[in-house]
């Protein structure tokens, strides 16, 4: 059970696969979001989905909560992994007649100083339920930590590949721009105080004319949701010089053509956001820019990659929960010509 962002999800993914190792067959998974079915129709080691409308919402008024708990009652007894810490799943195992001696919670199992969140979902999932006992026959022992990349099919890449030469710019060198985020997302004035990973446009666009600069045969595309197309819109009308050789994404890009995008793009620069983890997933090299928070380091939070390097930017201002302000276009620029120069694989 995990009811996470897009981002959340992706750092799932060596947890499933661990899963599957251990006990020798894909883990049903009870999460929640648009974005988890694309995602984990795509891990071979996550198997039926279960997905709720509103977890939050009271038992008695969520029909999705009704059919898991519906489900669990059927359900043959068995090990069940929880990755809340919140008390919401365990009342709805309970509901469905789940014996705690079933569950193995992340409420009993506090992250570690310094652990990565992905660090701590595995060795949750090396934790073995109370019912199995010493039964291991039931499950084996797994080394090493899976990896994070999701399997894409042919047809995902046929799709990004035509869409591509829709646009004219299959040949070119892609730089991907993601400069919105779920806060982005919900509107209103983007430099209100709570949007901590807002960056203004100007210096988005600074960036991106930084970019073509450095890469004149490079192919900027602005990455996000239909939601966020009035930022790309402001962004690009502020882009000195031709613009080109910017193509806005935003109304285009549902999950599985952005994966298959990132899988083949030159590199990415975001904010900290779903897209930037699966970026690093994809093997896309990234500069990521994250906020300072008080209550947690950047560092545990991060994309984890896979076949390329991320680099993560934060602010230069030490001040405890220090926004996007303090990173300069200049800071961006050059963080992602040194990445990008050094890990550039040529065109998927």
């Amino acid at each position: 059970m995990r009811f996470g962002a897009m981002g959340d999800m992706v750092l799932l993914i060596p947890t499933l696969k661990l899963l599957q190792e251990r006990y020798g067959q894909p883990c049903e998974l009870v999460s929640s979001g648009p974005w988890t079915r694309p995602i984990m129709e795509r891990v071979p080691a996550c198997g039926p989905l279960h997905l709720l409308t509103s977890r939050r919402a009271p038992y008695f008024f969520n029909r999705s909560q009704w059919q898991l708990v519906d489900f669990l009652r059927h359900r043959p007894a068995g090990p069940v992994y929880v990755f809340e810490s919140d008390e919401k799943p365990l009342s709805l195992l309970q509901r469905g007649g789940v014996g705690p001696e079933w569950v193995c919670t992340q409420r009993n199992l506090p992250r570690l100083p310094g652990e990565h969140i992905a660090a701590h979902a595995l060795r949750l999932a090396r934790q073995t339920p109370a019912a199995l006992g010493g039964r291991t026959e039931l499950q084996r022992e797994v080394s090493g930590s899976p990896d994070i990349r999701p399997t894409l099919s042919a047809a995902d890449r046929r799709d990004c590949t035509a869409w591509l030469e829709h646009h004219r710019v299959a040949g070119a060198p892609l730089v991907l721009v993601q400069p919105g985020n779920k806060k982005t997302m919900k509107g209103g004035d983007r430099r209100r105080s709570n949007n901590v990973d807002y960056w203004p446009e100007a210096n988005w666009a600074e960036v991106i004319a930084g970019v073509r600069e450095l890469l004149p045969h490079s192919q900027v595309i602005l990455c996000g949701a239909p939601s966020e197309r009035p930022l790309a819109d402001e962004i690009v009308a502020l882009v000195r010089g031709p613009r080109d050789r910017v193509l806005i994404a935003t109304d285009d890009l549902p999950i599985p053509r952005l994966l298959a995008l990132q899988e083949r793009a030159h590199s990415m620069i975001s904010v900290n956001t779903g897209p930037a983890h699966s970026a690093a997933a994809m093997g896309c090299p990234e500069v990521v820019m994250f906020t300072r928070h008080a209550h947690r380091s950047a560092d545990l939070y991060a994309p984890l990659p896979t076949s390329a390097p991320v680099k993560i930017l934060l602010p230069p201002d030490l001040a405890p929960d220090a926004g996007l302000a303090s990173i300069s276009p200049n800071n961006v620029i050059a963080a992602w010509h040194e990445l990008a120069a050094s890990s550039w694989r040529g065109p998927a």
